[in-house]
């Protein structure tokens, strides 16, 4: 099975990160109070770490006030998460202060799209069109658009963050040694010492493991490396005259915002300058049993902000993989069969190339995307395929309304 670079993007998207503790020690106190909430969660369940102190949206702001860098962790699939987002985004702008925003969900090379969407030079279906939506990132437009409409109405710089993946895919296959000499002069400055982020990244890589990489190192190495590209990106921005005195919300997965584990320390190391983190997580039962990592004496996040979890009647329903589409081919290709996902279930496989969906012909990934839409939770959707050159159809079941 290829071992693709999807596969990390993947179990961070649908926050899976903690799970599975391999450790049994004490619990931080704050854990017990994030434990006692029950559903409806209301929309200010925001929490100061480590102490575990309850404060309000207007409190949080003032606790920001002098921050420079804020780190919003979010689970990209959460729709209170992003409203979240575009309101901190929205109270800063009333507070005067000129801010940018960084976003995980484009790359650095694709900053002059991000620049001609906030000049006002594209139109939204143009935009989507020129960053490829559907094929590198694929989680529902919708969920960004206010954030992004927001830039384009106040002109706020949209900084690209995302490395490179083609790179990072041959660090997690064969490592960095055996780059070639011109991929070695792409890599960033790479602190591979870090021995609390490399306890928290083989956590992760043994609940995990299979995927993206052929050995824990290589791993370790491609993890490393994306973090520290984006670390990168923010510290050359904010050191260019364009960064300058700007106030930046980093918009990415909460993996890369933990601890300070991933790009917050990577970023600190560059620049020295304070930076806050705020990790957002929906409520579901047994919260506690959601934070079992404690080998960091560090704080999990400045704050924490439990939020109330996608209603069933607004869940995306998904079949559970990842896509690649191929120049001058029909269909897309599966890179990537998301473990007990209903794609696996129906014995989808990585290499498999799927041409039609309920009988229609498959062009894009939207084209999925719509078909598993009108078919709905619950109800089964049927797929044309090829496996190795061979012709077969195969019925998925999507999950049901309430699981």
């Amino acid at each position: 099975m290829a071992k693709q670079l999807p596969w990390i993007i993947t179990f961070l998207i649908f926050g899976i990160l903690f799970s599975n503790c391999v450790k049994k020690v004490p619990l931080p106190p704050w854990i017990s109070k994030i434990s006692m909430l029950q559903t409806p969660i209301g929309p200010e369940k925001i929490f100061r770490l480590p102490e575990g102190d309850q404060i309000t949206f207007k409190e949080l702001l003032k606790g920001l006030q002098a921050t420079r860098v804020i780190f919003v962790g979010e689970s990209h699939d959460q729709i209170e998460h992003h409203r979240i987002q575009a309101r901190l985004l929205q109270d800063l702008i009333a507070e005067g202060k000129e801010v940018g925003i960084a976003m995980e969900m484009f790359a650095r090379s694709q900053q002059s799209i991000l620049d001609q969407w906030v000049q006002g030079f594209l139109t939204e279906e143009e935009f989507l069109k020129e960053v490829q939506w559907e094929t590198t990132w694929g989680i529902d437009y919708g969920l960004y658009r206010d954030i992004l409409d927001k830039a384009r109405t106040h002109q706020i710089k949209v900084l690209g963050l995302n490395v490179q993946r083609e790179l990072v895919r041959r660090v997690a296959q064969n490592g960095i040694k055996k780059l070639s000499s011109e991929d070695k002069r792409e890599l960033p400055e790479m602190d591979l010492t870090d021995q609390r982020h490399r306890a928290y990244i083989k956590f992760i890589y043994k609940n995990h493991q299979g995927g993206a990489a052929e050995d824990f190192e290589n791993f370790y190495m491609a993890q490393s490396l994306w973090d520290e590209s984006m670390a990168e990106t923010l510290s050359d921005y904010l050191k260019s005259s364009d960064g300058k005195g700007k106030t930046l919300l980093v918009f990415t997965g909460s993996g890369h915002v933990v601890f300070g584990l991933g790009i917050p320390n990577r970023f600190y190391r560059r620049t020295s300058i304070p930076y806050q983190t705020i990790v957002l997580k929906a409520w579901e039962e047994k919260l506690d049993e959601d934070f079992p990592f404690t080998e960091i004496s560090s704080p999990f996040a400045n704050f924490l902000w439990i939020t109330q979890p996608n209603s069933p009647d607004k869940r995306r329903p998904s079949i559970g993989v990842v896509l690649k589409q191929r120049e001058d081919q029909k269909g897309l290709w599966i890179e990537r069969v998301i473990p007990d996902s209903p794609a696996e279930k129906a014995g989808l496989l990585s290499g498999d190339q799927l041409i039609l969906v309920e009988g229609k012909e498959i062009v894009k990934v939207k084209d999925i995307h719509d078909a598993v839409v009108q078919k709905g939770l619950g109800n089964n959707i049927n797929f044309t395929l090829l496996r190795e050159g061979v012709k077969k159809e195969i019925w998925i079941t999507l999950p049901p309304l309430i699981e």
